[in-house]
């Protein structure tokens, strides 16, 4: 019994420091991203975290959207991410569109059946030999899941194209907007069928709260202050794509999001 006995003590004690190591390389790779110096090439400009999971199938929903400089052709920009293990990992974000001031758009979505992400964050962009941080001044990003969104500090509202679909013979519009606590608010959406030869104004109304799974909400405001809104607007069945911005009101104060100067545009077969 004295040999079993020792034989435990001895694997358990192997265990426990493994344990133990995992660890601290977690701790000191998350102190060691915290140093580095955030740079104005990379911004982190939208996140989302939530749980759409049902009584047939799980998900853990994560989607990042990413502005960078457009350094040279040739670039990577991911998501370092910590685990529940222990590890970082990288999760890779792909190209989305061009726009002004020679900048980029980067967008990337993971949705793992078990909740393997923990908590923290940063973004690091790659390019002609130089490496990028964002990470939120040196603090990290934090999101717990089902948070809903994180919008950049400059950002005020932001469509989240996830949610804006067509359903039938209407265009449904969701949005994020940061909550003005000293003001009520509004927003709209201003739409147009015919190429901006005529437009369109509907309001959307405020989610206290906001289903993203079986049993699953999103509480508005959350954490970050940020709300939803949304709403439904019927199209004549002969109408096969909308262009459309949002515009977010609060007191004396009118915030645009028109796609970073594009305006969105969705077709009936999306």
């Amino acid at each position: 019994m004295r040999k079993i006995y020792l034989v435990l003590v001895t694997v358990l004690g192997l265990y426990s420091c493994n344990t133990d190591t995992d660890y601290i390389d977690s701790v000191s790779e998350s102190i060691e991203v915290a140093a580095k110096n955030s740079s104005k090439n990379v911004e982190l400009i939208r996140a989302w975290t939530s749980n759409s999971s049902s009584p047939v199938q799980r998900n853990f929903v994560r989607r990042f959207v990413v502005k960078v400089k457009n350094l040279a052709y040739q670039k990577q920009v991911v998501i370092r991410h910590a685990t529940y293990n222990g590890s970082w990992v990288d999760i890779p974000l792909t190209f989305e569109q061009s726009i002004e001031n020679n900048e980029e758009i980067w967008t990337g979505e993971v949705t793992p059946d078990t909740e393997i992400y923990s908590d923290e964050f940063v973004v690091k962009y790659t390019v002609d030999g130089q490496t990028y941080w964002d990470n939120n001044e040196g603090s990290n990003y934090s999101m717990l899941v089902n948070m809903g969104a994180y919008l950049a500090p400059n950002t005020q509202v932001l469509v989240d194209q996830f949610y804006t679909r067509f359903a039938g013979s209407y265009f449904a519009i969701n949005v994020d907007a940061r909550r003005n606590y000293g003001s009520s608010g509004s927003v709209e959406v201003v739409y147009t069928t015919d190429g901006w030869a005529t437009t369109q104004t509907a309001a959307l109304s405020y989610q206290r709260y906001f289903r993203v799974g079986y049993a699953h909400y999103i509480q508005s405001p959350n954490q970050f202050d940020i709300d939803k809104w949304e709403t439904s607007v019927q199209v004549d069945p002969s109408v096969t794509a909308i262009e459309y911005a949002i515009v977010y009101k609060t007191g004396e104060e009118a915030y645009w999001d028109n796609n970073f100067g594009k305006n969105y545009s969705i077709n009936t077969s999306n």
